[in-house]
């Protein structure tokens, strides 16, 4: 669980989503760190969109040896939503 259920009931209510929702997305994001390209700092970084058509897209971090020119999770994430031919809306 990714926080007590009082609290996730809350952020649920916040952001409009489902208590599992959250849960799926913070799965998602802890699972996309595997994922991280990071060779320099050696910190794994993993993030997951919600569309709104439900679907969970993952990114994670991509660092580059010119500092700071690496891509953060987010970012990633949020490339790969919006730059597939799909093109997705995305929920949070």
């Amino acid at each position: 669980m990714v926080s007590p259920s009082s609290t996730l009931a809350a952020d649920a209510q916040k952001y409009n989503l489902q208590p599992s929702e959250i849960e799926t997305l913070a799965q998602k994001a802890i699972e996309a760190q595997s994922t991280a390209y990071c060779p320099y700092s050696n910190f794994h970084v993993g993030a997951c969109i919600l569309t709104d058509e439900g679907e969970y897209i993952a990114g994670a971090n991509v660092e580059n040896a010119s500092f700071p020119v690496g891509s953060c999770a987010e970012q990633v994430a949020f490339g790969m939503a919006v730059g597939a031919p799909s093109r997705r809306n995305v929920r949070l």
